[in-house]
């Protein structure tokens, strides 16, 4: 039972975002609660250190390697469930890791097979599945995403006799690199530290992140205050959120601070990880007495509004002047 508890929590960690519309083949969909439980089994023991390999598959490869990865599948439900395996393309977009929902093939999906595809999982019961993955010999350079999902699914009716689909899953993310030689470097650079405040005045702190390396990172971190008004020390603050990025991306990484710190001046000192990577920056801040949303908003609301305003007056020029060269000439007595 413990190890299907452990089970559970891997689900939660894996931090896999569904499309709500991909998971409606139906009229209506619903997620249920969940049941089902996936981990990986084991890691190489080249890649024993990296937390981030032991929660995904993670590798770097040359084209024409194979590779196996045991994953673990569990059942903690009241009563037996339906489990189906299957592989799912991935992409990452705005900070998130995004599993598809429907069995969305992609160039990664086509090398990778299962032992199996379909469980029936009695209450209480776990059972191993193999993941292999078979790199084409002609394959070109760069990262793919892609995910395993372990799914149940329940077909029923809602209210009004509306045909409804109870979809739950948990997946397991794959980052897989292909290339010669050195693995690409993980880089990631802190562009911009700041302080705001939330509309009811509640201090946030926030980091402004790019990806500057040839591999996906996930972001975690503190944030801690130091040389405050007094002086004075804060933290260290959780992230609201953990962040990936793809190469090239880039993003901002916020931590909600406490409600009665001081405007400043502080010195805010940011740490972030992803897997074997760490970086540390760190800048002086005050908490600004608007907050920095409404700020944002209106300046918004002002170039919109200026926009506007240049266009109409540029229409307008352009229909009198058409109006002009229309109008017959008058001659002077």
């Amino acid at each position: 039972m413990r190890r299907l508890l452990r089970t559970i929590a891997a689900m939660a960690a894996a931090g896999i975002v569904i499309p709500a519309a991909a998971s409606a083949p139906l009229a209506q969909a619903a997620v249920v609660t969940q049941h089902l439980g996936l981990r990986l089994m084991g890691v190489p023991a080249s890649q024993a250190h990296n937390p981030r390999a032991l929660r995904y598959i993670v590798d770097y490869l040359p084209p024409g390697a194979v590779i196996h990865r045991r994953i673990l599948i569990g059942n903690q439900g009241p009563a037996t469930e339906r489990a189906t395996v299957y592989p799912d393309a991935a992409r990452i977009r705005n900070g998130s890791f995004v599993g598809d929902a429907g069995q969305t093939r992609s160039e990664l999906t086509s090398w990778i097979t299962l032992r199996r595809h379909a469980y029936n999982l009695r209450r209480g019961a776990s059972v191993p599945d193999m993941v292999t993955i078979r790199v084409p010999r002609r394959a070109s350079r760069g990262e793919r995403y892609g995910v395993i999902w372990v799914q149940h699914a329940v077909h029923a009716r809602g209210a009004g006799g509306a045909a409804v689909n109870k979809v739950s899953r948990v997946g397991i993310r794959i980052y897989l690199a292909v290339g010669r030689g050195a693995a690409p470097p993980t880089r990631v650079a802190i562009t911009a530290i700041a302080g705001h405040r939330y509309a009811g005045g509640r201090p946030l702190l926030t980091a402004s992140v790019t990806n500057t390396g040839g591999r996906a990172v996930d972001l975690s971190g503190t944030a801690r205050l130091t040389a405050g008004p007094g002086p004075a020390s804060a933290g260290p603050f959780q992230q609201a959120r953990a962040i990936t990025l793809a190469p090239g991306q880039s993003g901002t990484v916020t931590f909600a601070a406490g409600r009665q710190l001081a405007s400043g001046p502080w010195r805010d000192q940011v740490t972030l990880v992803s897997g074997l990577t760490t970086v540390t920056a760190a800048a002086s801040i005050n908490f600004s007495a608007r907050p920095a949303r409404a700020a944002r908003i209106s300046t918004a609301a002002m170039i919109g509004s200026v926009g506007i305003v240049i266009v109409l007056v540029a229409l307008l020029t352009v229909w009198a002047r058409r109006r002009r060269g229309l109008q017959p000439r008058r001659e002077l007595a």
